[in-house]
């Protein structure tokens, strides 16, 4: 007689249990597929502060945080539109949005960090800019022309695999 209070039980246990186990092969049935897609670059939200070029403002300043554990050219592709090589290692969200109301002329990027970093760029129509070191050495820089108005996913990379560190990145209309 126990022995059947104790099946009774495990009955009814089990259908919870059963309709966890079904679920659960569901999810991994698509696992597969899902790590051959690439991640919306910019349906992520950003990590740090965003950047917006206000009226009457030439420039501005946000601070981050390098966190070099993925490559991020798994995330926006290998090359951009100068064949440039995407380097360097990053978190899966864009590190700052940029936002432009309008065109602009001529706009710099400039990160200080004292480390070897790199910028990833992803923009309206899914232009792609990749920048390594810059003109003030080791610290991505990007200088850029009739830059059109929209939304910029902006990543932050560590050139090595696995550094941390602080940076800022400014943004200067010339």
């Amino acid at each position: 007689m126990q022995k059947r209070n104790e099946c009774k039980r495990w009955q009814r246990c089990s259908l919870p249990l059963k309709g966890l186990m079904v679920t659960v092969s569901i999810l991994l049935s698509g696992w597969p597929a899902m790590l051959k897609e690439r991640p919306s670059a910019i349906a992520n939200p950003a990590n740090f502060a965003s950047l917006k070029l206000a009226p009457g403002s030439r420039s501005q300043t946000v601070k981050g945080y390098a966190k070099g554990a993925m490559a991020l050219h798994r995330i926006v592709g290998e090359r951009d539109r100068q064949n440039n090589l995407c380097l360097g290692y990053g978190s899966p969200s864009p590190d700052h949005m940029l936002v432009l109301k309008q065109r602009v002329n001529k706009l710099k990027l400039q990160v200080n960090s004292q480390r070897d970093t790199t910028l990833l760029i992803k923009g309206p129509g899914n232009r792609l800019y990749c920048v390594d070191d810059s003109a003030q050495g080791k610290d991505a820089g990007w200088v850029v022309d009739r830059l059109p108005a929209g939304k910029y996913a902006i990543w932050v990379g560590s050139f090595e695999r696995g550094q941390q560190f602080r940076y800022t990145v400014t943004m200067e209309q010339l």
